[in-house]
């Protein structure tokens, strides 16, 4: 992975550590008028596309088809940080700014094995497609893992109403609008080492190295407030108002929608090599990419709050994210060459945060005598 977004990915989180002492607010039920702090962690959900390097084929090339040597569906840890702080009122509106920041790693591997026989081969091209490697009659095994650096840093605005409101609603209320900026990325590293059973003394019949960086730059625009479920009959009046399970457990239940348009830059670069084998030559041969996508990212966030304090809370937060443009990588078939294709792809970041007004005043309204 490039060492700068590792930076900068630490640089973000640990931001939020360093900001003046001030009132505290939020943009739902927070006293307004200063600076919160949130910091949290947990656990990410990553699909992306599949990788399909070696293949299988009748040895007269009819019947040819990719091999899956490894899906990619995985949880991983999460960790991520964020501050908000009033700037003032426009249009009779109340402005908050925020800058947040989130990080995550997950890996995979998988071991395949392709079974040749009577008429049948397996085989792999290096990317560039100048060369050819396989088998027949032998069993061609394929260990394959990725690693996988997910992370994100967002410049974010509110627009809300001028007082906080701190009555629940019997379904939704919008309490602002956001306009945010955003920068994040998907950057992979993939190692696939091949050996043929029985061939080779242990060495293996190739190493292929791939990374494949995308960075997302864009913008997005949004909604959020409070919602409950006061609204369903029966049910509601047993999960909201006086006396309720919810208000007796102190909790509150957010929601935010944001969508937005994104520059995907990929950079692919693939590094191949075969040793040699019983006094063949080795081979080695390296191929580098890019490619420029539009993509769409649509987030839905849900919170649950707990108050401890009047200074703090905890929320178990979770974001639901589509993410319209990955990069999807088909190698080389000896036709077409290698080149950088588009899926899309889904996430979810499940983490547990705390929340804190930092300086002397209250986050939160005195409880009721």
């Amino acid at each position: 992975m490039r060492r700068s977004i590792r930076v900068f990915a630490v640089a973000t989180l640990g931001a939020a550590l360093f900001v003046p002492a001030a009132q505290a607010q939020d943009m739902t039920t927070y006293n307004f008028g200063g600076t919160t702090l949130w910091i949290g962690g947990g656990i990410q959900y990553l699909t992306l596309p599949d990788i399909e390097f070696t293949s299988a084929s009748k040895i007269d090339g009819s019947g040819f088809r990719r091999q899956k040597d490894l899906d990619f569906s995985e949880y991983g840890p999460a960790a991520g940080a964020g501050i908000e702080t009033a700037i003032g009122y426009w249009n009779g509106m109340r402005v908050t700014a925020g800058v947040k920041g989130f990080y995550t790693w997950l890996d995979n591997s998988d071991r395949t094995t392709c079974l040749t026989g009577s008429g049948a081969a397996c085989f792999a091209f290096d990317p560039t497609g100048q060369a050819a490697f396989g088998a027949s009659g032998f069993p061609f095994i394929t260990k394959t893992e990725r690693e996988v650096d997910y992370w994100g840093g967002q410049l974010e605005f509110k627009f809300g109403h001028a007082q906080p409101v701190h009555t629940k609603p019997n379904f939704y209320r919008n309490d602002y609008f956001i306009v945010g900026a955003d920068i994040r990325g998907i950057d992979q590293d993939t190692k696939i080492v091949n050996h043929v059973s029985g061939v080779g003394l242990g060495q293996p019949l190739f190493v292929y190295n791939e990374t494949l960086d995308t960075t997302y730059t864009g913008g997005y625009i949004g909604i959020g407030g409070e919602y409950s479920f006061g609204f369903i009959p029966f049910i509601g009046s047993a999960v909201k108002g006086v006396g309720g399970i919810y208000d007796r457990l102190g909790l509150r239940t957010f929601i935010n929608l944001r969508g937005g348009l994104y520059s995907a830059d990929t950079d692919y670069d693939g590094r191949f090599a075969s040793p040699s084998i019983f006094g063949s030559p080795g081979f080695q041969s390296r191929l580098s990419k890019s490619d420029d996508e539009l993509a769409f990212i649509g987030t839905v966030s849900l919170e649950t709050r707990k108050q401890i304090g009047q200074r703090s809370s905890l929320s178990l937060w979770t974001d639901y994210e589509y993410i319209s443009s990955v990069p999807d990588m088909r190698y080389t078939t000896g036709n077409r060459p290698t080149r950088i294709e588009s899926d899309d792809a889904f996430a979810t970041r499940t983490m547990l945060r705390l929340n804190i007004g930092l300086g002397s005043a209250q986050l939160y309204p005195a409880p009721p005598p």
